[in-house]
């Protein structure tokens, strides 16, 4: 089934993918700014890759419309990292979330993390404790060089971005046995952008992290207020469930997809979502010889997508405008 394609008026949130991949490359990991439509301020979902992705995103034209200072004594990269990147939200701590933010964190201006209990304590303790990497946060270890304010989100409970004109609301996502990633509900201007951390099948879980989240979102799908779900597909669907390691196939993204629909539209699931961006990331590349795992897994979702899903494959660099859906349910 082909992808499902869009012809709306106007886009209500603007993304600028830093960084796409899962592993192995450590100049694209996850990393993703998000604003609202004719915003300059940006929020960071994940923060893998920073500099490297702003350079590519750069030369691909993807900053083109910010208004950059000629005569700055900083380069463009410097002038969005300063100027442009409000803040970071945080799933969880591991290394392809969170090096891009440690290694710029030096040449960064202060702003705020938000993340859940866990994260922003894992931050504090394991990454900025002056053993791992200074202490660029606003307490912890001392000396606190205060670079980074740590907001800790309440779960369900929505928080004002400084600087921006977006609130973040975070859920937790079952991610192995040594703790919750997280998934971010971002709003702006009453329209809506759902991004979700690394998780598993919620059948291969003793929790229903991923339908949880779902049934918060379900009001403003049927509302046509959801403007796209980021969603990670890590491994080909052949991988075994024993190797998953807390994280989604092309056939378990579907089958928790549908489980979506039918929670939307149970007398009419496969055109609940239809028009609904899907942006796919966190692919794990590997070193084996002939397809990549992108191919595979891009080749698995075009032929599964039966919900008539618009999908878009995160590429580095890349920008990406997301609509609301314009059919009437």
């Amino acid at each position: 089934m082909k992808n499902h394609q869009q012809q709306p008026s106007n886009s209500k949130f603007v993304c600028i993918h830093l960084g796409v991949e899962g592993g192995l490359n450590e100049a694209n990991l996850s990393a993703h700014l998000l604003a609202p439509q004719g915003s300059q301020d940006f929020i960071c979902l994940d923060a893998g890759t920073i500099l490297a992705g702003l350079k590519v995103a750069r030369q691909a034209g993807s900053f083109a419309d910010l208004p950059l200072s000629k005569n700055s004594q900083l380069d463009v990269e410097g002038q969005i990292l300063h100027h442009h990147i409000k803040g970071y939200c945080i799933s969880h701590t591991y290394l392809d979330h969170v090096s891009g933010l440690t290694i710029v964190s030096p040449e960064d201006k202060q702003k705020p993390i938000f993340g859940l209990a866990d994260t922003i304590a894992d931050l504090q303790e394991y990454l900025f404790n002056w053993r791992t990497w200074p202490n660029f946060g606003d307490c912890g270890v001392e000396p606190c060089l205060g670079v980074y304010n740590y907001v800790t989100l309440n779960l369900g409970q929505s928080y004002p971005i400084p600087d921006t004109q977006m609130k973040v609301t975070a859920f937790p996502l079952a991610h192995g046995n040594h703790g919750n990633s997280a998934a971010f509900l971002i709003e702006a201007n009453g329209f809506y952008v759902l991004y979700l951390g690394d998780t598993g099948p919620d059948e291969l879980s003793d929790r229903h992290t991923n339908e949880e989240v779902w049934r918060h979102i379900v009001p403003l799908i049927r509302q046509q207020r959801l403007c796209g779900i980021f969603m990670e597909a890590s491994y080909p669907s052949n991988r075994p469930d024993s190797e998953l390691f807390s994280h989604l196939t092309p056939a378990w993204m579907m089958c928790s997809l549908r489980r979506l629909a039918a929670l939307v539209d149970p007398k009419n699931p496969q055109q609940a979502l239809a028009g609904l961006t899907l942006i796919v990331t966190h692919i794990k590349p590997w070193l084996k010889a002939g397809l990549s795992t992108r191919e595979i897994v891009e080749a698995e979702l075009n032929s599964n997508n039966d919900l008539g899903l618009n999908l878009v494959f995160a590429t580095q660099g890349q920008k990406t405008e997301l609509y609301s859906t314009t059919h009437i349910r």
